[in-house]
């Protein structure tokens, strides 16, 4: 009987000890997470964010995300509709730009947010955290970033008897200018300024000229008496169609270069400075994950979700190497194939250029001055 007594406990303790490592060993399972969110964002990332989903969904099979694409003109119009209507999609792919043209009076940020980018923050730049930031408030995570560089067509270059290493400059761009606008017979105009070249070449010579001692006027005087100088010296190519063979952008540029299919070599380097010596890392703004809805039943999953896709290193490299977007988590560029040829580029890669720059690019000290100038002198 003692015998009998003793094996039923022995069974009873063996089930226990079976269903407790059942639940402490089961993968995940405390993490899994199940809810209904929705995320609107552009052409440029809707392939990408859509994997993300579709990856997510599969290991929490509970949960249900839609990934909605919105044309960039419709993109800001379509949100200040959902406001005034109270119907708020749950996160929004937007810039620091886009933010300044939605109706935001009586919105309130997620703040839980604050605690994913503050767990992550090592693997931000600090010029890139600094965009985030409203009146102190952590409003969004990093997306994707825009370093600038300064792209360079090598091959007519040369046969002007010039080498990229002969830019680092403004001076430089001036004085090369001038002189293959002469021997082209005033048909090149070296530095390219039309569409999305313009604004970030207006970017970067705000950043260069932004003073936290000069008032807004004196800044924007800076950089529109540059503007005059380089038309002036016929520098600027503002006509869409011309030749050209330098221009200032970023990863967008990247793409639009290496899909060329006519014979051309490019060369990839930073901005010209101002002055001999002087910075040559610019970030313009990127984009980020914004919380709009915050509905409670949710925010686990929005939290998860949005982990998920900053880390998701493995997936996010090939939508870098094909030129859609920037990440702005500096730990994807430890990936060696940020390092492969690019094609219609000699030298070191675009994407080795631009992570060093996003890396080492300084803050910019009065970012609400950079946007206020930026928005008026491209009547955002």
């Amino acid at each position: 009987m003692k015998n009998k007594f003793k094996y039923g406990i022995t069974f009873f303790l063996a089930i226990a000890i079976v269903i407790v490592s059942i639940n402490l060993f089961e993968p995940n399972k405390e993490q899994k997470v199940r809810g209904n969110i929705e995320i609107l964002v552009n052409e440029d990332y809707y392939e990408y964010l859509k994997e993300c989903a579709d990856s997510f969904m599969e290991d929490n099979i509970k949960a249900n995300i839609q990934v909605r694409e919105i044309n960039d003109y419709e993109y800001v119009d379509n949100i200040n509709t959902q406001i005034q209507q109270g119907k708020l999609t749950n996160i929004a792919q937007l810039d620091r730009l886009e933010l300044e043209k939605i109706s935001l009076e009586n919105f309130k940020f997620y703040d839980e947010i604050s605690k994913t980018v503050e767990t992550y923050s090592k693997n931000f730049a600090t010029v890139r955290l600094n965009e985030v930031k409203i009146d102190n408030h952590i409003i969004g995570v990093p997306l994707s970033s825009r370093p600038l560089v300064l792209y360079l067509r090598e091959d007519m270059l040369n046969q002007y008897g010039y080498h990229s290493e002969d830019i680092s400059t403004w001076n430089d761009i001036i004085n090369i200018g001038k002189d293959i606008y002469n021997k082209s017979n005033g048909n090149i105009k070296i530095l390219n300024a039309t569409g999305k070249d313009y604004d970030d070449l207006v970017s970067l010579l705000i950043m260069q000229y932004l003073d936290e001692d000069n008032s807004i006027d004196i800044i924007k005087n800076k950089v529109e008496n540059k503007i005059q100088q380089l038309k002036d010296n016929n520098i600027l190519n503002l006509n869409e169609g011309n030749e050209f063979l330098a221009r200032i952008s970023s990863i967008n540029g990247m793409k639009e270069l290496m899909s060329l299919d006519k014979p051309c070599e490019w060369f990839c380097t930073n901005p010209p400075s101002k002055e001999v010596g002087t910075n040559r890392f610019f970030c313009a703004e990127g984009d980020n994950l914004i919380v709009l809805d915050q509905n409670n039943e949710n925010q686990r999953l929005i939290q998860k979700f949005i982990t998920f896709v900053i880390t998701n290193n493995k997936d996010t490299i090939k939508y870098i190497k094909k030129g859609n977007f920037f990440s702005s988590y500096l730990y994807t560029y430890k990936n060696v194939e940020i390092e492969d040829q690019v094609k219609n580029f000699k030298g070191k890669s675009p994407l080795v250029i631009m992570s060093n720059a996003q890396e080492k690019a300084p803050e910019v000290k009065d970012y609400e001055k950079y946007i206020k100038i930026k928005t008026q002198m491209l009547n955002y």
